[in-house]
Order: C-alpha cells, then sequence, then structure tokens
C-alpha cells in the first residue's frame, strides 16, 4: 500500500512538473504542417508578446514590459567615435508594441527568421562613459536614455535539436538582429559632472549627429540585445517541447 501511495504521488508530482512546462493556454499555436505556417507565426508572435507583458512564472519568464537587463558594456574603439559606455539597471519599453513584417520558419533546420517593426523602443539606463566624438571629448555618469523610432529589426534565430526524456526541445543556439531605425534620439544626464550648458550642447550636437554616433556603435548594442533577446527565447524552448509550440498534427 505504502509503495503504491509512492507511486501515485510520484506519478502526480511528475505531472506537475511537466504540466507546468507549457505555454499558456491563451497563446496561439502554429502547426508545423500548415501551408500557411509563416503567416500564423507572424500574427501569433506578437500577440504572445503582448500576453507576456507580465511575464511568465511558470516559466522563469521575465515581464516584458519593461524589460529589465541588469548591465551591458558598450565600446567603439576606431573612427570617428571612440567611446566606452557602461550600462546598468537598463529598461527596454516598447517590446510589447512590436509588430512582424515578415516570418520565415524553416523548422527542418530548426531555423527561424524574422523581421519586426516597432514603434518606438525607449532604453533608459545608469550610465557612465568617455571618450571622444569626432573631435569633441566626452565623458558623463547620469540616467542615459535612448529611444529608437519605427525600429525594424532583422531577427535570425539558430536552433539545435535537443532531447531530453523522449522529448525534442529547440534550444537557440545563436540568435542575430539587426536594427535598424528610422530616427535615434539620444539624451545623457548629468554629462561634464552636471555642467548644464557644456551638457546641454553635447546632448544637442549627439542629436544632430545621431545617425554618425548610433551607427558606430550599434554592432556593440546588437551583439549585447540579442544575448538578452537569445535568454529570454530560450526560457521558453528549453523548457517547452518543440512539439508543444508547434503541434505536429
Amino acid at each position: 500500500m505504502k509503495m503504491k501511495n509512492s507511486i501515485i504521488i510520484l506519478a502526480y508530482l511528475t505531472t506537475l512538473t511537466y504540466g507546468e512546462n507549457l505555454l499558456p493556454g491563451d497563446f496561439t499555436r502554429c502547426r508545423q504542417k500548415d501551408v500557411k505556417l509563416n503567416d500564423c507565426l507572424k500574427a501569433a508572435v506578437p500577440d504572445a508578446l503582448r500576453r507576456m507583458t507580465k511575464g511568465i512564472p511558470a516559466l522563469s519568464v521575465p515581464p516584458l514590459e519593461p524589460l529589465l537587463v541588469s548591465g551591458m558594456n558598450i565600446e567603439s574603439g576606431a573612427g570617428p567615435v571612440v567611446i566606452t559606455q557602461v550600462y546598468r539597471n537598463i529598461q527596454l519599453h516598447g517590446l510589447t508594441d512590436s509588430i512582424l513584417t515578415s516570418y520565415k520558419a524553416d523548422l527542418k533546420h530548426y531555423r527561424l527568421r524574422t523581421d519586426s517593426l516597432t514603434p518606438k523602443m525607449d532604453f533608459i539606463a545608469d550610465y557612465v562613459m568617455k571618450g571622444r566624438i569626432l573631435v569633441l571629448p566626452i565623458q558623463g555618469k547620469g540616467i542615459a536614455n535612448i529611444t529608437m523610432v519605427n525600429l525594424v529589426v532583422k531577427h535570425d534565430l539558430i536552433g539545435e535539436p535537443v532531447t531530453r526524456n523522449g522529448e525534442t526541445f529547440m534550444h537557440i543556439k545563436d540568435y542575430k538582429v539587426k536594427f535598424v531605425p528610422e530616427r535615434v534620439i539620444l539624451h545623457f544626464s548629468n554629462l561634464f559632472n552636471g555642467d548644464k550648458a557644456l551638457g546641454d550642447n553635447m546632448n544637442k550636437f549627439l542629436n544632430q549627429n545621431s545617425d554618425l554616433v548610433f551607427n558606430e556603435l550599434k554592432e556593440s548594442y546588437e551583439k549585447s540585445l540579442s544575448s538578452v533577446f537569445q535568454d529570454v527565447t530560450n526560457k521558453i524552448f528549453d523548457k517547452v517541447p518543440m512539439n508543444k509550440i508547434f503541434p505536429e498534427d
């Protein structure tokens, strides 16, 4: 009797463990064999992002509005912009307002490619910065606010199959992004140790040359944020079997 009860309890706990590792019931499922799979994903992914505004606690997915990032280091060591930036306590606002303009899923080869459009993404963080832009020195420590307007992001997710307990998971081993904003607005508080005149003039100069500044730094931003997106994606893909995300029939 004790052994029978132990087996029942073990089965119950196992069911709870695997039951938690499921997509929420209100998420749209796109079937692998659907001839309109890409169209389905194009609509389903933005809907899922909005439903993840407060995260998915059962899968350890953090809230996406805002998405909090502990920190990142940005460096540009050549060209007209030579800056070292350290960001901490980062907040990313606007991701859940994204729409997808294209989607191409190659599930046989574990690859997902998509273009998204985010009307406005705000990057707000504590910063420390030192360097030069063109011939002008720049340094400061305060709050950074970087706004990207009509931001097109090209996503390329490269996955691999991982088998556990008879289930196949699609682990994302590489996540590449390219940022193409229509406009970038930059503001850094407390530049030059709080000298208002120098700080105001530098912020004005930064925005007059925002295309140059952003293009010189964007590869570092892309590399840092792609790892953030990869981590969030794998919190789902590493826990939910592939056939539960993309049903086979």
